[in-house]
């Protein structure tokens, strides 16, 4: 079972690659500064006359952009008239709340509307969108599922989202039917964020068997879209097999050149599963057109994990023009000691205590090194300094003891 922390994350992962408006065909006007869906007027031929006029000025006053005329329209005639109260009066009074921007009344409206006419399509899908953009899931999923049922035309968008939103409800057990209906050939060629919905439902569910399968199905549907590779990476990155995120995430970039931040995230998955070689390949590749002091750290570190040292003295070389931070010089301490060039190693080390006199390992790094080069004196300095960081300071006066033993007769 996952924990609540890793189930919030992949719900934010979902919020964040799910689209947030709703496209539903034919009948509807897209609201020009929302997305609510607005019945045409001529549409109305059922609401008594007098309540249609007033629908007809409230209209032109929210294409006129003064909403809040249109709300006192309608709220006075339903004052003057309550008897000629309509269920299409309530949808065109959430219509003008939602373009006033008071969407808790709108939300109010839109339920008004469909409890008097509970086969009122629009008024339930108008009211699952509003819900969703509101984050009021449980909401957004019963009413998205209703507008489903009660329309002709079964628009899968209108399931996608109810699903979408159960999800984000923490119901993806719920969802799941939804999602699978979707994905059954009911519906026409499955869509790409079909099959995203359904695998981090599982992922969410902790069902790896299922999500496996679900994402087989997705890369074997969409085998040459770029997305379902980079689905699969963000699935197996989620699960904690970061082989297979790596896997997923190397053909992604067969498909379709990987960005900065996917060449790095490349890297570091490389050098997580131990293949540092192919790490420092796709950090060189990120950091061709410049990258942060930090990013440079984590090229040399992958160069000199992979015992290349001409690459990872480059890349500090590069790295320590822009920012000579102590990192930097310690890792350059690093490569020198390998390489065994003790003299270049004390100066890097040196250089880093002097940038960050409370590095403890540098100052270690530099006794050892001026013990190899016979600098007694260095060694004892550098040793001492050691001693007093509690981490070290065994293994710093074992190595003083060493140091300031007689030589052997």
């Amino acid at each position: 079972m996952r924990s609540t922390s890793q189930n919030t994350t992949v719900r934010v992962q979902l919020i964040a690659w799910l689209a947030l408006v709703l496209w539903l065909p034919g009948g509807f006007l897209w609201a020009a500064d929302g997305g609510i869906l607005e019945r045409r007027i001529d549409d109305v031929a059922d609401v008594p006359a007098e309540a249609r006029l007033a629908l007809f000025e409230a209209q032109k006053e929210r294409e006129k952009g003064n909403p809040e005329a249109a709300v006192d329209i309608i709220s006075g005639f339903l004052l003057a008239h309550p008897d000629q109260d309509h269920f299409l009066v309530r949808f065109h009074l959430a219509l003008s709340w939602a373009r006033r921007g008071d969407l808790e009344e709108a939300l109010s409206a839109y339920q008004a509307s469909v409890a008097m006419e509970p086969l009122f399509a629009q008024g339930w899908l108008n009211l699952g969108e509003l819900a969703y953009n509101m984050g009021q899931f449980d909401l957004a999923a019963s009413a998205l599922a209703k507008g489903y049922e009660v329309t002709e035309w079964k628009e899968p968008n209108v399931l996608f989202f109810a699903a979408a939103a159960l999800v984000m409800d923490g119901r993806s057990l719920d969802a799941v039917p939804m999602l699978e209906e979707l994905l059954s050939s009911a519906h026409g060629e499955p869509r790409m964020e079909w099959h995203r919905a359904l695998i981090m439902a599982y992922l969410d569910l902790g069902d790896d068997e299922k999500g496996r399968e679900a994402l087989s199905a997705a890369l074997s549907q969409h085998s040459d879209n770029p997305e379902a590779w980079r689905l699969g990476f963000r699935y197996f990155a989620s699960a904690g097999d970061y082989e297979q995120a790596a896997i997923m995430l190397t053909i992604a970039g067969y498909l379709r050149p990987l960005s900065h931040e996917e060449e790095m995230t490349l890297g570091d998955l490389f050098l997580t599963v131990g293949v540092p070689a192919q790490a420092s390949t796709h950090y060189a590749s990120a950091l061709a057109g410049g990258g942060s002091t930090q990013d440079f750290e984590r090229l040399a570190s992958a160069h000199l994990a992979s015992y290349d040292f001409d690459a990872a003295l480059a890349a500090l070389d590069r790295a320590l023009e822009r920012d000579p931070t102590p990192r930097l010089w310690s890792l350059l301490g690093d490569l020198h000691f390998m390489r065994r060039s003790y003299e270049e190693s004390y100066e890097a080390y040196r250089n880093c205590v002097e940038a960050d006199s409370t590095v403890a390992r540098a100052h270690l790094m530099m006794g050892y090194c001026a013990i190899q080069l016979e600098r007694t004196a260095d060694a004892v300095r550098a040793l001492e300094r050691a001693a007093g960081f509690p981490e070290l300071g065994r293994k710093a006066n074992q190595l003083l003891a060493t140091v300031r033993s007689p030589a052997p007769q």
